[in-house]
Order: C-alpha cells, then sequence, then structure tokens
C-alpha cells in the first residue's frame, strides 16, 4: 500500500503550491512526485425564479480567453464549501441564495492537483451583491437550461469542471420533479 513518507514545498504563491512528495510503495521502492497544493472550491449552478440557470462569462488568464462558466471561487481558511458558495454567488452575479443543494465533489487530474471542487445546486435566489475579487466585469447570462446542451456541442462551454456540474444539477432537477 502506498504511502506519503515525506513533503518539501518547492514554490509557494498565495494561490498554490508546489510541492515534492516522497511516496513509498514497498520496503524497496520509493518514488519522487510533483504535485500542486490548491485550497478546494466551490462551484454554483443558480437556476432564478424563471428556471433559468446563471452562467457567466469570465477572463481565464491561463487560457487567455474568455469562456463561459459558473459562479465559482476559493473555500477560505476557516471556511466552509456552503458559506463559500454563497459568497461567491453574491460576488460573481449578485444573488445568494435561499436554498442550496449540494450535488458532489469533482476532482481535476488527481495524480498531480489536490483541489477539489464542491458543487452546488442554488435556488430561491434574492439579489444581494458583495464586491468581487476580479480584475474585470464578469458578464452575466441568464439562459433556459435547455441551451446549455447547445453551448457545449459548440465548444461555447468547455471546462469539465462546468460540464460536469451541469450534468448533475440536470439529474437532480429531474429526480425533484418525479
Amino acid at each position: 500500500m502506498a504511502k506519503h513518507i515525506s513533503k518539501k514545498i518547492v514554490y509557494e504563491s498565495p494561490y498554490f503550491n508546489i510541492v515534492d512528495v516522497e511516496i513509498e510503495f514497498t520496503p524497496n521502492l520509493t518514488r519522487h512526485y510533483e504535485i500542486i497544493e490548491k485550497n478546494d472550491t466551490s462551484m454554483i449552478v443558480p437556476i432564478n425564479a424563471k428556471d433559468e440557470v446563471i452562467l457567466i462569462r469570465e477572463y481565464f488568464y491561463a487560457a487567455d480567453e474568455r469562456q463561459i462558466a459558473l459562479p465559482k471561487g476559493r473555500i477560505e481558511k476557516g471556511q466552509n464549501a456552503l458559506d463559500a458558495a454563497n459568497r461567491e454567488l453574491q460576488e460573481e452575479i449578485g444573488y445568494k441564495a435561499g436554498k442550496l443543494d449540494k450535488l458532489g465533489v469533482l476532482t481535476i487530474s488527481p495524480g498531480y492537483y489536490t483541489q477539489k471542487t464542491h458543487v452546488f445546486l442554488a435556488q430561491e435566489l434574492t439579489e444581494s451583491r458583495l464586491p468581487g475579487d476580479e480584475d474585470e466585469e464578469i458578464e452575466v447570462l441568464p439562459m433556459a437550461f435547455e441551451r446549455v446542451e447547445e453551448l457545449i456541442e459548440s465548444g461555447e462551454i468547455a471546462e469539465a469542471r462546468v460540464i460536469a456540474a451541469l450534468y448533475l444539477a440536470k439529474k437532480f432537477l429531474t429526480k425533484s420533479k418525479l
């Protein structure tokens, strides 16, 4: 059974750490791996009173492009995923949720990345704005949930976590209507 023997921070930033981890697989076999440690995030699928999903379009600096996404953000130290979800809703789309249902937890490349994304469905939205931490304006895009599949098929929604979160939300909403 593999176990962590040691870890050493190789690079530290306000957003992530690169860590060298020594893993022991057997008494005679150890290996070093570099991993990225990053705070977990909350991602929210907001549904308004018109049964529209509220998507956003924002700039992603690593991809150097604006993409359609869902509200999301870092869970700060000492904060729980649910509170982070409601904070991000207020910062990014100007609403808070009266009802938040946890849909699941997603990982991205778990061989290299520690971050988990906690996915919530937000309903019973009321206007409430908190100042955000983005460097540019986020465009808010309410639309019929049925249009989501078109956006995925056309490549306008391409982030795997967003696609997975929308799938989880659709499944949850379909079950709740039965």
